[in-house]
């Protein structure tokens, strides 16, 4: 689904509404936040003085938008749809060039074209946190995409922060060599692309392939050294280079601020917009929408394990843990042994805790509660290589 649909059913539905209009991009963080606490709906933002174009914040900020987004009931069927897709991708279709029926600026200005946009307090600078990094593996035609954290660092210039695994390892392949690594940062991207950044795929598969059987076959490509969906909101390509900066501070997920002492420089070279185009700002650190996105990775595997292992009742990653902690609901005789190993895969989760199903696994303090009054240091914790710790509540 194109992403201005997207956003367009959404309003028909009134799940998101129009919002009045605001005078500097600054002023979306905040407002954001303000609807998250309340009816936590999706906003959009229209272009007025200050504001040179419209833009949507918190559209994915709750698992039945995200669901609805991608034609799926619940979790469960699109979780299954992801594996009937990866078992049985689909070959892209190709039409047209790269920015057929965009508009084109060389050497762009990002501060000024894109929204500027600080999420946090101390940030350093603005970020661009809706950009989907797509580029290919190094000596292969097998493309790659997910989101990565970018700083507006001034002129064509980001900072980009490889820090999943395979973006990782390109990077470390290409660059890390001393060779420019080529790639295109999609912003409002077709919603499954948006949803194949955010979840991993099994060495060897090629994430826009998976993307095009998940959307039945409806997405076309360009062309090109890169095959950029068409539909997309804004694309910019360019190049990372063997050049550093120091990236950061950034309130980050945890709600804490990250800082990174060396991370490469993205030099972009041509920004290709939309007419009237509509820009995706999601809000950054602990925000509802960055949360839910980066919680479908792992919700994905959480979703494999629990159905082979019939003890799973249901399982949360609350959102007062930034998505670090997952909290399994499981029924008597649950064995923790039995699939601790593939807990422990889940590298963005940093502990796990099992309850009984009368604990509120949304509530902080409910799980708390059960860990205190429940869990037997002799026989409910496990630690795993240091790093890790599980616990049963029950």
């Amino acid at each position: 689904m194109e992403f201005r649909k997207a956003v367009k059913e959404a309003l028909k539905r009134r799940e998101a509404v129009p919002v009045d209009a605001i005078t500097d991009y600054g002023d979306m963080p905040a407002r954001i936040a303000e609807e998250e606490r309340g009816e936590n709906r999706a906003l959009y933002f229209s272009r007025g003085p200050g504001v040179a174009m419209d833009s949507v914040g918190n559209l994915f900020g709750s698992p039945g938008r995200i669901c609805r987004a991608l034609e799926a009931q619940d979790y469960a069927q699109l979780f299954t749809r992801l594996d009937a897709a990866i078992d049985k991708p689909s070959r892209l279709q190709f039409s047209g060039k790269p920015g057929d029926g965009m508009l084109r600026t060389d050497a762009p200005d990002l501060t000024t074209l894109l929204p500027s946009i600080r999420h946090s307090a101390d940030d350093a600078t603005p970020y661009l946190t809706s950009g989907i990094l797509l580029a290919r593996y190094p000596g292969t035609r097998r493309h790659h995409a997910c989101f990565v954290r970018m700083s507006l660092s001034g002129g064509n210039r980001l900072v980009v922060n490889p820090a999943t695994r395979h973006v990782r390892q390109i990077v470390e392949q290409s660059v890390g060599r001393g060779d420019p690594l080529e790639v295109a940062v999609l912003v409002g991207a077709p919603t499954e692309i948006v949803f194949m950044a955010c979840v991993s795929v099994p060495d060897g598969c090629d994430k826009l392939e998976v993307a095009q059987a998940l959307a039945g076959g409806g997405i076309s490509f360009s062309d090109d050294t890169l095959s950029i969906p068409h539909g997309t909101e804004f694309v910019l390509r360019g190049k990372v280079l063997p050049d550093y900066e120091r990236e950061g501070p950034v309130g980050d997920q945890k709600g804490l601020y990250s800082v990174k002492e060396r991370n490469p420089v993205c030099v972009v070279e041509t920004l290709w917009a939309r007419p009237d185009p509509v820009f995706h700002a999601i809000a950054g650190g602990v925000s509802r929408e960055h949360i839910e996105l980066v919680t479908l990775g792992p919700r994905a595997v959480l979703e494999r394990i629990a159905r082979s292992c019939p003890s799973i009742l249901r399982y949360e990653l609350p959102r007062f843990a930034g998505g670090r902690l997952a909290v399994l609901v499981v029924a008597d005789g649950f064995d923790p042994a039995s699939i601790a190993e593939r807990l422990w895969d889940i590298s963005s989760v940093r502990g796990f805790i099992a309850v009984n199903g009368d604990v509120d696994a949304a509530s902080a303090g409910d799980v708390l509660w059960a860990v205190v009054e429940r869990a037997k240091v002799e026989t409910d914790f496990r630690f795993s290589a240091g790093v890790h710790a599980a616990t049963g509540a029950r």
